[in-house]
């Protein structure tokens, strides 16, 4: 992303999503993150200091924008004494203009909740003639001609609803404005649509709404939801991750897992209750368990790989990491407790068919072997949900059978560009935008 993107990207955030990103931006930089990054931090720092400088300049704007306002209201009450006849005249003036400054202000923070007349609605759209860059240098005064020339601007979209379709009234003159039209209004078609991935009748589609996509955003952090509707794709597209060899838990299973293991009350009966999360499935004749991991604003991923029977080894742990940031002696000792109850659990009946020998089963708790994989490293402190997906598709193209050990060989630094995983937030967005384009349609 470069840096007019990133400036562009800033406006869009309001005072409170602004605060909050400076505030997990400085505790991925106070943490193990930054010291892990290839420069050191030293792009988060830049990066934290442009959106202070953001919320500085928002934060004095107001203030001198209150002054003003002040000053101007003194004013007027030396006219009213000079002039009490016009006081009414003037206040029906003022209500009027601060009725349609409310307006365009919900209109340019909310683009898709502008406020709705019986007969027309007002389109307030961002030009991009606004530059963090330059906004510093200029005076108060220049910042109120531009949100006035922005404002001239906005006046001439309008939106009228005709035969339940939306058109909208433009210059023909003004080709740009035909553009920006167009694309403001289809941000206000999707932001009214929830889909649901792959389909509404599947019964593990993941429900979506345009406020998920906002995780997709250049530098954004992925969210759960979207973590999660591409793991479902993966399941729906890769021809080997939908048959009886794969599991894949979701990205809110190991949390429940940890609580479940670590719990010092009624232990048993809380594993008892996790075993709904895969309710009808048997761990261990899968070949490969996916474990997506989540934790210190970080993602990393578990693979529990059950080898062939004839290989006479026990389940194999992989911990796959693209910062080294997580602890996986830690993350292995809940992994291992969870197979041990679940083997556990299984041994009170009848010994299912499995693809383990009864040698290994009968010793399968200190069978189990930890191996921490090498990986590429991402550049950034924001791609780490990106780089486990990345991690999982991977790795479902080019293991099509059971682990062996010289599978491991495939790893390391250069198992592939870092770029191609942090491409895949463009991937994603374009799948998404598809599905709620179709969504729409239909």
């Amino acid at each position: 992303m470069d840096g007019e993107e990133l400036k562009e990207g800033l406006l869009n955030l309001s005072n409170a999503e602004l605060t909050d990103k400076i505030a997990r931006l400085k505790k991925s930089l106070s943490g193990s993150i930054g010291a892990r990054l290839p420069d050191g931090g030293e792009k988060l720092r830049a990066n934290i200091k442009l959106h202070e400088d953001e919320l500085e300049w928002r934060k004095r704007l107001g203030s001198d924008q209150q002054a003003e306002s002040k000053l101007a209201n003194a004013f007027q009450e030396e006219l009213y004494a000079l002039n009490p006849c016009d006081r009414k005249r003037t206040l029906n003036n003022q209500f009027s203009q601060r009725k349609r400054q409310k307006q365009e202000l919900l209109s340019q923070e909310v683009p898709c909740k502008s406020s709705v007349d019986k007969d027309e609605q007002v389109l307030n759209v961002d030009l991009k003639g606004r530059d963090s860059s330059t906004r510093y240098k200029e005076n108060i005064a220049s910042c109120f001609s531009e949100k006035c020339k922005a404002s001239q601007a906005q006046s001439s979209f309008t939106r009228r609803h005709a035969n339940g379709e939306a058109v909208v009234l433009v210059d023909e003159g003004d080709p740009d404005a035909i553009k920006v039209t167009e694309r403001v209004d289809q941000v206000v078609e999707r932001k009214a649509t929830k889909i649901y991935y792959p389909s509404r009748a599947d019964p593990e589609s993941v429900e979506i709404c345009c406020s998920d996509m906002e995780s997709l955003a250049p530098e954004a952090y992925l969210s759960s939801t979207i973590m999660n509707c591409y793991i479902r794709y993966l399941q729906k597209t890769k021809p080997h991750a939908d048959v009886d060899e794969y599991h894949f838990f979701n990205t809110y299973f190991y949390q429940k897992l940890k609580d479940a293991v670590l719990s010092k009350n009624e232990k048993e009966a809380s594993f008892v209750r996790l075993r709904r999360w895969w309710k009808g499935v048997n761990i261990f004749e899968k070949a490969y368990i996916f474990l997506p991991i989540h934790e210190d604003l970080h993602w990393s991923l578990i693979i529990i790989c059950i080898p062939d029977k004839e290989d006479q080894l026990g389940p194999i742990l992989l911990h796959l990491d693209s910062l080294g940031l997580h602890c996986s002696k830690s993350l292995f000792a809940t992994i291992r407790k969870f197979l041990v109850q679940e083997w556990k659990f299984l041994r009170q009946g009848e010994g299912p068919a499995l693809p383990i020998s009864d040698k290994i089963w009968e010793n399968l708790p200190r069978r189990i072997d930890e191996n921490i994989i090498q990986v590429p490293q991402q550049r950034n402190e924001y791609d780490c949900g990106l780089f486990v997906l990345f991690f999982m598709e991977r790795f479902i193209d080019e293991v099509h059978r059971r682990l062996k050990k010289k599978d491991f060989t495939m790893f390391g630094r250069r198992w592939f560009k870092p770029e191609e995983a942090s491409c895949l937030r463009i991937k994603i967005r374009r799948i998404l935008e598809e599905e709620f384009k179709n969504a729409s349609e239909e």
